[in-house]
C-alpha cells in the first residue's frame, strides 16, 4: 500500500500506508496503517485529532503546494515504509517515499516533509517555521 498523506478540509492529516510514529526521543509510539494527526495545534492529545478544529474553527482548504523543497534534508536512504518524527514544539518530520493529496487534486511526491502541527504556516501543509514565534507547545 503506498504511503499518503491525505490534509482534510478544516481538519486533520491523515496519514496512510506503512507507518512509523516516533517521538523526539527516537522511541516508537505506533506502527499502523491509518493515523489522524492535529494540524490546527490545538489538539490536548497531540500529536493525535482529538476533534479541536472544530471547537477553534480551523480552517484550511487543505491544498499542496507542488513545490515544495525541504530546507535540511535528512542523510540517509528512505525505505518504503513512512516514519513520522515529532520535533519538540515544531513540525512532524516525514522521511520515506510518500505522496501528499490536495483538495484540488494536486499532489507533491517524495521522500522528506516537514508537516505543520502548530496550525500556523502559510504554506500547509507543510512547515514554515511559524512554530517559533506564536508559543506552540507539544505538551
Amino acid at each position: 500500500m503506498p504511503n499518503t498523506v491525505r490534509p482534510q478540509v478544516n481538519g486533520p492529516l491523515m496519514v496512510s500506508g506503512d507507518v512509523e510514529l516516533v517521538g523526539a526521543d527516537e522511541s516508537v509510539r505506533i506502527a499502523g496503517s491509518t493515523l489522524f494527526l492535529c494540524r490546527c495545534g490545538q489538539s490536548a492529545n497531540k500529536p493525535y485529532c482529538d476533534g479541536s478544529h472544530r471547537r477553534v474553527r480551523f480552517s484550511d482548504a487543505a491544498t499542496v503546494s507542488v513545490d515544495y523543497v525541504i530546507k535540511r534534508p535528512e542523510p540517509g536512504v528512505p525505505g518504503d515504509y513512512l516514519r513520522l518524527t515529532l520535533r519538540p514544539n515544531g513540525p512532524v518530520h516525514c522521511f520515506g517515499k510518500m505522496t501528499i493529496h490536495g483538495s484540488d487534486g494536486r499532489d507533491w511526491s517524495g521522500v522528506q516533509a516537514n508537516l505543520c502541527r502548530c496550525g500556523q504556516s502559510a504554506n500547509k501543509p507543510f512547515c514554515d517555521g511559524s512554530h517559533r514565534h506564536n508559543g506552540f507547545q507539544t505538551s
